[in-house]
């Protein structure tokens, strides 16, 4: 199986993504090597900025996330830290104690399965 197959079975919107990256193959790949060597540094700071209750840094972290994990395909993450990133934004602590876990243990889990594929 290919690795745009893999992608796809891992429910990445492949063409979104190559249609951010020219629709250059290699590149899109290399876009995705990338987004797994920065996941260890962005759920450390992500984590980090939860521990202190740092709301400000929190959503711009949780901005990158949900920016790179866009241009790759990966929507549903991205829409996640959206919400999260709007909830940082407004202060509303609750909504991140609630929901940060459970984004945390998905891109834990999506860079995981990347890395079967593009290492």
């Amino acid at each position: 199986m290919s690795q745009m197959e893999q992608l796809k079975e891992l429910g990445i919107d492949t063409e979104y993504g190559l249609s951010c990256c020219g629709e250059e193959e290699d590149f899109y790949l290399e876009m995705i090597e990338e987004y797994v060597r920065e996941g260890t540094e962005r759920l450390e700071k992500l984590s980090d900025c939860y521990s202190r209750g740092d709301w400000k840094n929190y959503s711009i972290h949780a901005h990158s996330l949900k920016s790179t994990s866009r241009m790759i395909g990966a929507k549903a993450l991205g829409e996640q830290a959206k919400d999260l990133e709007l909830a940082a934004k407004h202060s509303e602590e609750e909504k991140i104690r609630a929901s940060h876990e459970e984004l945390m243990n998905q891109y834990r889990t999506l860079l995981n399965d990347l890395k079967g594929i593009v290492s």
